[in-house]
């Protein structure tokens, strides 16, 4: 009995936009019937922390996603690296999303918006000036 009301507090907070912990989850707006309601999610969609090897004549796939909700990546080229990146997102269609964002040593850019719409997508990037392995963070 308490592991059902459990679930249905949790799916109902879920559902009404609201954290357990005093957070909200998210926000909505809504507008007459003659428009169409919004919602803006402020978590991560996704997150990755590694490095890859990259080389300065190819994109190299450093991490994918299949996302539900639109995205803006935050992608840190970190320091110590060997030098700029440059990064770019494709999604499933072979089609490019948003711009190519070149990334200096130690600094982190965020990509342009991937609309929810955009099904699995690749987060590709290479050396601008050496191949090597790069240390890489994206959230």
């Amino acid at each position: 009995m308490k592991s059902h009301l459990l679930c249905t507090s949790l799916l109902s907070a879920a559902l009404l936009g609201v954290s357990i912990i005093g957070q909200p989850i998210s926000t909505v707006s809504a507008a007459t019937d003659a428009h169409q309601s919004t919602a803006s999610v402020t978590s991560t969609m996704i997150y990755w922390n590694s490095s890859a090897h990259l080389v300065t004549s190819a994109y190299s796939n450093v991490t994918s996603s299949n996302n539900i909700f639109d995205d803006r990546p935050l992608v840190t080229n970190k320091a110590g690296n060997k030098g700029s990146i440059k990064v770019r997102v494709i999604n499933q269609r072979g089609a490019q999303v948003g711009s190519v964002k070149t990334i200096g040593v130690g600094k982190s850019v965020r990509l342009d918006t991937i609309y929810w719409d955009s099904g699995t997508y690749n987060i590709q990037a290479k050396a601008v000036s050496a191949a090597g392995t790069y240390a890489i963070s994206i959230d």
